[in-house]
Parts: structure tokens; C-alpha cells; sequence
């Protein structure tokens, strides 16, 4: 799970070996909120994935006027409108080594490479 802060060039990211589920979009969500400026609202674009929706409304509003912490879901179909999953393409298509994976290198590997985002691997939207 992800969340890029395009503005400061930081990625928010958690590696699972599961399946990821709503219970752990939450989660990853209330740490997010928790972190969150509190002098600022913090807009937090989502897709349209199924684990995304149906987040219990005390919830958003309890993010919303704790934390300012917004979420605002895109038009289905729009991937070229979230830019992380430009990032996502990056891990998997370009920075990644193409080799033999084991459940737990293929872990490493997937937190090497989203911790040296910013620092080793870099992107440019424009």
C-alpha cells in the first residue's frame, strides 16, 4: 500500500505478504491521518478499488475533523489521473531486478526499492 505526497516528493508505503484487505486500508489510513498537518487539510486522493469504499462514515468524519484528513476518490477508469500508479509501474516494470523470487526476497526487495524512491529511483511527472 502506498500513498505519495507529490508536493514534498515523499512515499508513504507499507510492504504486505498478504492479501491486502479494507481493515488494512484503514489502518494504513488512520496512521496517515495521524501524521497528518494539523495547521493544514491533507487531500488524500484514492481510486476506485474495492477495499477503498464502504469506510465506516464515523470514520472519514472522525479523520476529517481530528486530523483534516480528506479523502476524495477519482472517476472510475481514470489510472492516468493517479500518480502513484505511475510509481507503481516504475517498481515493477523498470527498478525491479528480474529474477528468482522467493516470498520473502520478493518482500525485501519491494521495501529496498520503495525506500530509495526519492533517493536512488526518482520519477518526473511532467
Amino acid at each position: 500500500m502506498g500513498a505519495l505526497d507529490y508536493a514534498r516528493a515523499k512515499l508513504h508505503f507499507e510492504v504486505c505478504d498478504h492479501t491486502v484487505r479494507r481493515a488494512d486500508v484503514i489502518r494504513f489510513l488512520d496512521r496517515l491521518a495521524q501524521c497528518s498537518p494539523a495547521d493544514k487539510f491533507t487531500l488524500l486522493v484514492m481510486d476506485n478499488a474495492f477495499m477503498h469504499h464502504n469506510i465506516d462514515p464515523e470514520i472519514i468524519h472522525l479523520w476529517l475533523v481530528r486530523h483534516r484528513f480528506v479523502l476524495l476518490y477519482l472517476p472510475p477508469y481514470s489510472l492516468e489521473l493517479n500518480l502513484i500508479e505511475i510509481l507503481w509501474k516504475h517498481v515493477k516494470y523498470h527498478w525491479r531486478a528480474f529474477t528468482s523470487w522467493t516470498r520473502d526476497t520478493l518482500v525485501q526487495e519491494a521495501k529496498t526499492l520503495l525506500n530509495g524512491f526519492g533517493k536512488t529511483f526518482h520519477l518526473r511527472y511532467a
